[in-house]
């Protein structure tokens, strides 16, 4: 059974007392474990500086129509999800940078890479969304930079990645000796967890 401090004599424990002193002291002079102790407790002590807060900007799946966040707004989370413009879309959030206006052509992408809504602005650009939903974005959209990279892209958006990449997209319908060349912008969206492609023609 251990020993308790009551079970020591006076001069035991201030014998073991003055032992433990001198072994700070020796382990202090020698950079013994006290300094690591020491630096570790001061890196933390150190406050942590938090990642600039990303602008975020609410929309409609369908309508592409964009409103403030719901605290902004004094409207509990969750609490507005269906448009109140069309009625038809789902109010998803997404940076600010990706979608800074309403009326917008965009794809929503899921995780696994499969379209989930398509605006109605981007219908004449990609199809009509009832046949695009659950089809994979390559049935719909080429990259430039090829389709690999686009679903990498996508997958890090679609993973809550914080920037806003760009690539440069065909639209499958609208390929041929000609195609139609859109900027994209793709960043993350949700809840749920999804990617955004913001379609523009891009510049000749």
């Amino acid at each position: 059974m251990p020993t308790s401090f009551r079970q020591l004599s006076p001069g035991g424990w201030l014998a073991q007392s003055v032992a433990f002193l001198t072994l700070l002291a020796t382990a202090r002079t020698s950079g013994g474990f006290i300094a690591p102790v020491t630096a570790i407790a001061q890196t933390a002590a150190v406050r942590a500086t938090p990642p600039p807060r990303v602008e975020r900007t609410r929309f409609c799946t369908r309508c592409a129509a964009t409103a403030a966040e719901p605290e902004a707004q004094n409207v509990p989370f969750g609490f507005d999800r269906v448009c109140s413009k069309c009625g038809m879309g789902v109010m998803l959030t997404t940076p600010r940078k990706a979608l800074p206006g309403s009326g917008a052509a965009f794809v929503v992408v899921t995780r696994e890479g499969r379209i989930s809504a398509v605006s109605e602005a981007a219908e004449p650009l990609v199809g009509e969304e009832p046949g695009l939903l659950g089809m994979p974005v390559g049935s719909a959209l080429n990259s430039s930079d090829g389709d690999e990279r686009l679903a990498r892209q996508v997958a890090r958006a679609a993973g809550a990645g914080r920037e806003v990449a760009e690539a440069t997209v065909t639209p499958v319908l609208q390929a041929g000796e000609n195609p139609t060349r859109l900027r994209t912008r793709i960043a993350s969206c949700g809840p749920p967890r999804a990617a955004l492609l913001v379609l523009e023609r891009a510049s000749v």
